[in-house]
């Protein structure tokens, strides 16, 4: 088997031309193939990047106000593909007013939302939703001038035209600023319970209702991932709920990945039957044309089954050579596509070459170009020791 080694890549070297040739056959049809590979995979992975990083993306939003109980939300948070779920400040319970502990005359308006650990809109800052503690978003911040650690008093405006009344309010501290992403308006994130405190004791969440039991207005729900969107809006919509969803722009990525797919493996198809053929052709034209060389080396002694591996050899030999070719040249048009298009589309790895993309490109090349020698196999079996001592 050495023997037929060191033959097979001193024939390759020698017939160089021919060799070549096979090489860049090869290298010819990986590139594109590779190229669009990678364009494929930098583009979607993006899309699919850009909707995890969204958290609007998870979100299931309630359509108006409906009466949910506390074992609702805990069979929810059961699920495993729920993410993030709270109870939801009842519409007109939102609005509230907060001042500097330090400044109480001076009051301000903004929204409350019920949050808690896990909040996408908050990330890791969610862990500061505790008793006590709130998180307030950037305008909030710089309106009153505050810093974590800063003590808020917060209270419900009185509805318009409702007697006088002493307000309820409630001392928290600012555990952080909320990063720009999670809200562009005046919100304050804290606990459900702190939402119910400041409500109206007749109207606030939590009262008991008609049948004495707690009752929730509405609620705050993520999907634990982008996938799990849509079969957690077909369970929440078979309890009567209303909800919107990012579903449809979700599916039609999955769907333009799965048909890219389709597509990009319907031209490997086509270009491996092209290319499988090419080097047939070209293996079995080398065995004719050294039909008598390959003839003496059996006279010699050599059997058919070791003489055998000579174009399997030559033919592994002209896939790995044009596969690792295909990849310097794949890794050099991908850097000068990210380079020249990526800043356009405002994707930096616009073709996202990968490791096993190379690995699989020159497995397959080396599957064909074993196949393609195979058939090649067949005449070199036939051939007689004798052929060799006869004339031209």
């Amino acid at each position: 088997m050495r023997l037929v080694l060191r033959l097979a890549v001193a024939d390759a070297l020698h017939d160089r031309v021919m060799f070549a040739c096979a090489v860049l056959t090869v290298a010819a049809v990986l590139l594109p193939l590779l190229l669009l590979l990678g364009l494929k995979t930098g583009v979607v992975e993006r899309l699919v990047a850009d909707l995890r990083a969204d958290p609007g993306a998870t979100e299931l939003r309630l359509r108006g106000n409906v009466a949910l109980p506390p074992a609702w939300f805990e069979a929810m948070r059961a699920r495993p593909d729920v993410g993030f779920v709270v109870p939801r400040v009842r519409t007109f319970g939102a609005a509230i007013q907060y001042a500097r502990a330090d400044d109480p005359i001076r009051a301000r308006s903004a929204d409350f939302m019920a949050s808690g650990p896990r909040d996408p809109l908050l990330g890791a800052l969610s862990a500061a939703i505790i008793s006590g503690q709130v998180v307030v978003s950037q305008r909030v911040a710089e309106d009153a001038s505050l810093r974590p650690g800063d003590e808020l008093v917060l209270w419900r405006p009185l509805p318009r035209g409702a007697a006088p009344t002493p307000r309820v309010e409630r001392r928290v501290v600012v555990a952080a600023i909320a990063p720009p992403g999670a809200s562009g308006q005046r919100h304050i994130f804290g606990t459900a319970e702190l939402a119910g405190l400041l409500e109206d004791v007749a109207e606030r969440e939590g009262a008991p209702d008609a049948a004495g039991q707690r009752s929730f207005a509405g609620f705050r729900l993520y999907a634990r991932d982008i996938a799990d969107v849509a079969g957690l809006q077909r369970h929440v919509e078979a309890q009567g709920f209303e909800v919107e969803t990012n579903a449809g722009r979700i599916a039609w990525v999955f769907t333009m990945d799965r048909n890219l797919t389709i597509l990009f493996l319907m031209l490997v198809a086509c270009a491996g039957v092209g290319v499988a053929g090419a080097l047939a052709a070209t293996l079995w034209g080398n065995v004719a044309r050294k039909r008598r060389s390959l003839s003496l080396l059996r006279l010699m002694g050599l059997s058919a089954r070791r003489l055998a591996w000579f174009p399997l050899i030559q033919a592994a030999l002209v896939a790995l050579v044009g596969a690792a070719l295909a990849a310097l040249a794949t890794i050099g048009a991908a850097a000068a596509i990210n380079a020249g298009f990526g800043g356009a589309y405002g994707i930096p790895a616009l073709a996202r070459i990968l490791p096993w993309h190379l690995g699989a490109a020159a497995s397959g090349a080396l599957g064909l170009s074993l196949l393609a020698g195979a058939i090649a196999v067949r005449p070199v079996l036939r051939i007689a020791p004798a052929e060799g001592l006869r004339g031209e």
